[in-house]
């Protein structure tokens, strides 16, 4: 398998906490593309990593749809329960974490700029969403 990836993406992380807790870390070659790389566009519509291709040369791509399909592989303990009261415990709590990483990153990209009052708010309530 290979991973599109770059190393300022939270949801890389995400995805390779999931592949060592599958115990599959060593089976994923890491490649580190732009996201302005047309070869990420011919992998992913969406020009987004991560991204992972399958050993059948099959593209999956959204950090919770990747951890579903490593999940599916290898003879770890799995990571998301079967269908019932517990899996939507537990994709509510990946969704938060989703969440979470999606309000890291635009507070991230603001805090260097000018600091006016509507970015200060705008951090504050990215911040909010955090804690």
């Amino acid at each position: 398998m290979k991973l599109a990836s770059s190393p300022a993406s939270p949801y890389v992380r995400k995805v390779t906490a999931c592949a060592i807790a599958r115990g599959i870390d060593s089976k994923i070659e890491r490649m580190k593309i732009g996201t302005t790389d047309p070869a990420l566009l011919a992998l992913n519509p969406l020009s987004k990593v991560p991204t992972l291709i399958t050993d059948e040369g099959m593209s999956i791509y959204d950090s919770p749809v990747i951890c579903e399909y490593l999940d599916s592989i290898g003879d770890a303990p799995k990571l998301f329960p079967p269908a019932g009261p517990a899996r939507w415990k537990a994709l509510v709590q990946e969704a938060l974490g989703d969440g979470i990483l999606d309000a890291t990153q635009p507070r991230r990209r603001e805090i260097p700029l000018p600091q006016d009052e509507g970015r200060k708010n705008y951090i504050a309530l990215q911040q909010g969403k955090v804690k």
